[in-house]
């Protein structure tokens, strides 16, 4: 699954900046896991990007992402509300 960093802030110390997602970049999802110490909250492996070393952090909080597909409807949906602002 294809997915676009879209919050990059509050990056914990002990993450390099080499291994921290870049915002408006996108990423490849290899896996998805509920995140045990976070309740109700999932998280995502990268396959361009990973946190080996960042102990305790093993996955990117899936909320700094949005899916492409999200992203394409969340883009046609805004064109057709400018279409429909054009026909008025």
């Amino acid at each position: 699954m294809k997915v676009k960093c879209i919050n990059s802030k509050n990056k914990p110390n002990k993450i390099p900046l080499s291994q921290w997602p870049v915002e408006d970049q996108f990423y490849t999802v290899v896996r998805v896991m509920n995140m045990g110490i976070q309740a109700n909250t999932y998280g995502y492996e990268l396959e361009e990007i990973n946190l080996d070393g960042c102990f305790p952090y093993e996955y990117y909080n899936a909320n700094r992402f949005l899916p492409i597909k999200g992203l394409l409807a969340e883009t046609r949906e805004v064109e057709k509300k400018e279409v429909e602002l054009e026909k008025l």
